[in-house]
């Protein structure tokens, strides 16, 4: 018999307030924002389960944001983990390699597009999208890239500043402004730039932008060397673009000579039903960037999938100390052995979700959109369907209402988007309960 989870407490319980007290007088802000994770871990009942330390138990659409795609550390990944750990120890593999390092290496090949040839390893995302960039700026000789605003890729200095996020207020106060990039609108159907009303609308109305206002006033198009972009832009709200906006975009960039760089780090893997996101369209990036789900849940790594043209002869150096250490790669080529049931149990969850969430849209005129791709989706709150004015509010009390029911997921007190993010292989009748406690935690909230 299925079990479900099930909270008993208020939340935060009394065990969590307590230590969010000890918390708060030890870790800066940002680690003691409680408002979003009203609770503390205490464990995990099982793959598809959180327990908390008040014994509440939550069904986990956070999967580690994406870093854990087949639950919390499988018995595959973790066995495989310690056996490379006790075998080969702490070792840094740019200067002293081991067989798994190359084996990895060519695993990845393997599954990439088919112009994808040479891997230049990384421990965490945000380094693969700063090498991206400088292996673009080395092949290209330019120095400019065109990236969209609102996408995510990363918490350094200068992409923090520079590649833009889904809030304006994520870099306000240390944003260092510094130049090398320009920003066009991210394309999307639902949100689209220069219009107004319901839509759906038309994103090619970016490619336009970018041609005869961006190309004409700002920038001299062969002054840019690559395009950066999320093909799902899952922190701005699981947005993904139309095909005729790919294919303009594609037709921009061989007219000018652009390298497309692809930051599939949330996306990839498997998380959009493809092995990567970019599969929908047919995309073939000159580069494409890995990680998160990469590590299936072991140690951090990440990795710039890239063309012999870049890659075989460059001179940039992406790697240090901990980059693809013996036992982080022996647990990210176990995750490979699971990436392949797993995609196919997340096309299963995208079709529950597809049937269950969407008549939201219909039946409260706060639901402004769901979309859906894989095992990633997304509820948009606004005001009206009209206006599509963002509701931060009702997304807010409705996150609320979702954790008394049971279901944890990734929501923020100043976002308007709600967002699911399962395991891969979360079990479809776990996920159908979880998408029927969604649907009653929006009438909680706006039946009321």
């Amino acid at each position: 018999m299925t079990s479900f989870p099930k909270v008993t407490t208020e939340l935060p319980g009394p065990r969590s307030r307590e230590i969010f007290e000890r918390q708060g007088r030890v870790f800066y802000r940002q680690m003691h924002l409680s408002e979003g994770s009203p609770f503390i871990l205490d464990g995990k009942t099982s793959e598809d389960f959180l327990r908390d330390v008040d014994g509440n138990t939550f069904a986990n659409h956070l999967s580690a944001w994406g870093a854990s795609p087949y639950g919390a550390f499988p018995k595959e990944v973790r066995e495989a983990t310690v056996e490379a750990w006790d075998r080969y120890g702490m070792e840094i593999s740019c200067f002293l390699q081991s067989p798994p390092v190359v084996e990895l290496a060519e695993r990845l090949i393997a599954l990439a597009p088919r112009n994808i040839t040479r891997v230049a390893p990384t421990v965490t995302g945000t380094e693969a999208v700063e090498g991206s960039i400088k292996f673009a700026r080395e092949r290209t000789g330019r120095p400019m890239v065109l990236a969209f605003l609102g996408q995510y890729h990363g918490e350094s200095t200068y992409l923090a500043a520079t590649t833009s996020t889904e809030l304006s207020s994520e870099s306000s106060g240390y944003a260092s402004y510094v130049p090398g990039l320009v920003f066009a609108p991210y394309p999307s159907r639902y949100r689209a730039p220069f219009t107004s009303g319901p839509g759906p609308h038309d994103d090619t109305v970016v490619i336009d932008y970018i041609e005869q206002w961006l190309l004409r006033h700002q920038v001299e198009p062969t002054q840019i060397g690559a395009v950066l972009i999320e093909p799902i832009a899952g922190e701005l709200g699981v947005y993904a673009p139309s095909q005729a906006f790919w294919d303009g975009l594609e037709r921009l960039r061989r007219q000018h000579g652009w390298l497309l760089i692809c930051d599939e780090i949330q996306s990839g893997m498997g998380r959009s039903g493809p092995v990567w996101a970019g599969d929908l369209w047919g995309l073939e990036p000159d580069m494409l960037l890995v990680g998160k789900g990469f590590s299936a849940g072991g140690q951090p790594m990440a990795a710039i999938l890239g063309t012999d043209e870049i890659m075989a002869d460059s001179h940039v150096y992406t790697t240090g100390t901990y980059v693809w250490e013996p036992a982080a790669v022996a647990g990210a080529l176990a995750g490979l052995d699971l990436l392949e049931p797993a995609r196919r149990n997340a096309l299963e969850l995208e079709r529950i979700g597809l049937d269950i969430l969407p008549p939201l849209i219909d039946q409260y005129k706060e639901v402004g959109d769901v979309r859906q791709y894989g095992a990633w989706a997304a509820i948009e709150f606004v005001t009206n369907k009209e206006t599509k004015q963002p509701n931060t509010a009702v997304q807010a009390a409705f996150h609320q209402a979702a954790l008394r029911r049971g279901v944890f997921g990734i929501s923020a007190p100043e976002k308007w988007v709600y967002r699911v993010q399962p395991a891969l292989t979360m079990a479809p009748e776990l996920f159908r309960w979880s998408c029927e406690q969604l649907v009653q935690a929006v009438g909680d909230v706006l039946d009321s």
